[in-house]
């Protein structure tokens, strides 16, 4: 016999969705995993620390590959892409071992931390660029003029991308992440394909030219790529490679956007945690994480059942679709401490899921840190005195929530201008 679907606990709601932490807080009242209304598939919501790295740690039984795709499953839009471009490609997010592990240790070499170094001028010189861009005006609206543009400069600068082709290679990324966070239309869906397919196609010809001219850049790493097999190693097909760029452009596109969105949000409603931060360079670093567990840019990952189990109370049936819920375990009073209070102080700062963890944990947090943390420390340098625009107030500030992504709509913020400092980095250096 199947758990009742809890009265009440429907998610999949826009509303809920951008707004979920009254609901995660109603919800583990009745556990710390419960099944949720979805009359599509038999759907769990799993909202507790531990259970979740209990879960991570067993991809035999609950994988990482969807049971079926739902959102947005539209068969022409499916064969268009397939005829136009490439077809959905394979993704490391979606990956179990042995794959998994093959596509991981490609990923962590082309991610590797001297790379993460090496980019660090680059992301201090281009949030520089942009900042100088609305510093002058005294107001700007964030997620926009700053965090959209850099997100996609990064991870353009990481790929090689030449600058001449950055708008049209942000259209395709806005078109990628678009139809895996919100339900579309078949024409909607249609329109993300032909972006998909133009980008699948620019992809191609660039990773072909690195074969012949390689360059210093993660789009020769991909195409040089190798996996060990019993018979020896092999490169990577070519749709293995597309799905690698694709997953970094996905991951390093929206997530970034919302991450620095959510933080900048933390420093316009603690005036005071800004300037304990001017003052002291250090709590950089600790004001990041909190703000990656306070208000979690990646709020769920989908796992499905593999075999009929029972786990913590549940009979699940193969095939059912469970939500890790990392924002939920974000704020587990059983893991932190007053999870509702937004502390820089916090012992263990560092230990929040906001990167996932286990097998899948973010190959590119490195990368993501150091964007978060020199975008700060450039920003409290440049711009003094910052609120919100426009008489808005926090509640004024909505929210965007995808079941996966979490962020903002919005952030129009008006703020005195400083002078440009020396050069140095986020610790003051």
């Amino acid at each position: 016999m199947r758990p009742e679907v809890q009265k009440g606990f429907v998610f999949f709601e826009e509303h809920t969705l951008a707004n979920p932490y009254e609901f995660y807080d109603r919800v583990r009242q009745s556990g710390p995993v419960v099944r949720i209304d979805n009359p599509d598939q038999e759907t769990y919501l799993v909202l507790d620390y531990d259970i979740i790295r209990e879960i991570t740690k067993r991809p035999d039984l609950f994988s990482s590959r969807p049971a079926a795709r739902s959102l947005n499953f539209y068969p022409k839009a499916v064969a268009y892409l397939k005829e136009q471009g490439y077809g959905f490609s394979p993704q490391i997010i979606t990956a179990d071992p042995p794959l998994h592990t093959l596509y991981r240790k490609v990923f962590s070499q082309a991610l590797r931390e001297k790379r993460a170094h090496q980019l660090r001028p680059r992301i201090v010189e281009l949030a520089g660029e942009l900042i100088d861009s609305f510093v002058d005006a005294g107001r700007c609206e964030f997620v926009m003029d700053y965090a959209w543009r850099l997100a996609i400069l990064v991870i353009a600068e990481m790929l090689g991308v030449d600058r001449n082709d950055i708008a049209q290679f942000r259209r395709w990324a806005n078109a990628w992440v678009l139809q895996l966070e919100q339900p579309l239309s078949e024409e909607e869906m249609l329109e993300c394909m032909k972006n998909i397919a133009e980008l699948q196609h620019y992809l191609v010809a660039a990773l072909k030219d690195r074969v012949t001219n390689p360059q210093d850049d993660i789009l020769t790493d991909f195409a040089a790529a190798t996996v060990d097999q019993k018979d020896g190693s092999k490169p990577l097909s070519l749709r293995e490679v597309l799905g690698m760029c694709e997953a970094l452009i996905i991951a390093g596109n929206d997530t970034a956007v919302s991450a620095l969105s959510l933080g900048m949000l933390r420093l316009v409603e603690r005036p005071e945690i800004a300037e304990r931060i001017r003052g002291d360079r250090k709590l950089i670093a600790n004001f990041t994480e909190e703000s990656l567990r306070y208000e979690s840019a990646v709020q769920n990952n989908f796992r499905s059942v593999a075999e009929d189990v029972e786990f913590h109370g549940h009979k699940m049936s193969q095939g059912a679709q469970i939500l890790l819920s990392w924002g939920a375990a974000n704020r587990d009073p059983a893991a932190f401490n007053a999870p509702d209070k937004f502390d820089i102080d916090r012992p263990g700062v560092r230990k929040h899921q906001s990167f996932g963890y286990g097998i899948h944990l973010c190959a590119g947090a490195v990368i993501a840190r150091q964007e978060l943390t020199e975008s700060y420390g450039l920003l409290l340098d440049r711009l003094r005195n910052i609120t919100l625009a426009d008489g808005l107030t926090s509640e004024d500030i909505k929210r965007k929530g995808g079941i996966v992504t979490h962020g903002l709509q919005r952030l129009p913020i008006q703020f005195n201008s400083a002078r440009r400092p020396r050069p140095r980095d986020a610790a003051g250096h």
